[in-house]
């Protein structure tokens, strides 16, 4: 029995490689025919029974040998469509295009165009891959709209890019979040933001828009100095847009911290630039910072943010004043009295508005040190 099974398969094995011959010899009789119209039936037959990898090298001589002749727009595009068959895309996508444009009129065109977009469209890869067909099949599709608007596939082009575009949105949104898991929030901010340029409507707008601010805030606090306090500015701005398109936002306790915290970090920013600055600088770097203290000191919701600004108000104030004082003391005699006179003014003016201040003692000694020395000298 067991002989018997072997002899069989032997012959089953003899009898296909003799049939995988004759198939061999019999394509290789057609590659070698100098026959057209044999080769051209035969290159038919192959793409009718779906043997598209044998029919396309015949197409490929064919389409050299018809040229100009009537059965070349239908060579063309079964050699077209053989390629996309074998998932050739890239070539498909070509030949697709190039059939379209040297024949425009044909019955074919339409069906020709559907499948460049069709070619980009198979390959175009999940979200976290780079999306060039994607990006490229949704510009095909929406050419075929525009050519054939009246076309029973434009809704299923319309569906297409829909789901592509969707692939963007989640492309667009993992590239934001991939800068942000790796601190790199400048980065982070601005990629958030273009998602939401190029993709309005993406379904995670509010969340986009709340990663914008922390991102901000995060970038603004990783700043050198002298950039913090503009930095910080830009957060607030990125606040009022936020709170003013989701003020009901499940983020919106969150957000308003971080706009707690980037007030008062303008105003101390500013002051330690002005502390390391240039002395003739000072007192116009301190005056900003008092500005911007002016400006935020009414909307402060937590008391003790709202004490921590107050008191670097008061310090700079005073500050003004020790500056001054250095600045007199450092003055030639020709600029002194000038000099004089402004260090009598800002001490005034500290003195009138902050009469209980801890530093009141200290300003009046600086006073009377440069009044008693001027006083002398006269």
């Amino acid at each position: 029995m067991a002989k018997k099974f072997q002899s069989i398969l032997v012959l089953s094995i003899v009898s296909g490689m003799l049939l995988l011959s004759a198939c061999k010899e019999s394509y290789t009789r057609v590659q070698k025919s100098t026959d057209v119209n044999y080769k051209l039936s035969k290159a038919i037959e192959y793409y009718n029974k779906k043997k598209y990898y044998q029919a396309i090298p015949l197409f490929e001589e064919l389409m050299g040998l018809i040229k100009g002749d009537s059965r070349a727009e239908d060579v063309y595009f079964k050699y077209s469509n053989a390629e996309f068959e074998e998932k050739n895309y890239i070539i498909a996508a070509y030949h697709f295009k190039r059939f379209v444009e040297v024949y425009p009129e044909s019955p074919l065109a339409e069906e020709a165009l559907y499948k460049y977009a069709l070619s980009f469209a198979k390959q175009s890869p999940t979200s976290d891959l780079e999306q060039v067909n994607t990006e490229r099949g949704i510009e095909a599709y929406q050419y075929f709209i525009n050519n054939y608007p009246m076309s029973t596939r434009v809704a299923l082009c319309n569906e297409q890019i829909d789901k592509m575009r969707k692939k963007l949105e989640v492309k667009a949104l993992a590239i934001g979040d991939l800068y942000y898991k790796t601190e790199n929030y400048r980065a982070a901010a601005l990629s958030y933001k273009q998602a939401l340029r190029e993709f309005p409507e993406i379904t995670d707008n509010e969340r986009i828009s709340f990663m914008i601010l922390k991102s901000d805030y995060k970038f603004a606090s990783l700043s050198i100095l002298e950039k913090k306090a503009d930095r910080y500015k830009d957060l607030i701005k990125d606040y009022k847009t936020f709170a003013e398109k989701y003020p009901t936002s499940k983020y919106i306790d969150e957000a308003d911290k971080y706009l707690e915290s980037a007030k008062y970090e303008v105003i101390n920013s500013q002051f330690n630039f002005a502390s390391i600055s240039r002395l003739e600088s000072r007192e116009k770097l301190y005056q900003d910072a008092i500005r911007s203290y002016n400006a935020y000191k009414n909307s402060f919701k937590v008391a003790k943010t709202k004490a921590a600004a107050d008191k670097l108000n008061e310090k700079m104030q005073f500050l003004i004043v020790k500056n001054n004082h250095l600045i007199v003391e450092n003055a030639e005699e020709v600029d002194k009295n000038q000099k004089i006179t402004h260090f009598n003014e800002v001490y005034q003016k500290f003195i009138d508005n902050f009469a209980s201040s801890k530093y009141k003692r200290e300003a009046e000694k600086l006073y009377l040190n440069i009044n008693h020395k001027n006083v002398t000298k006269s």
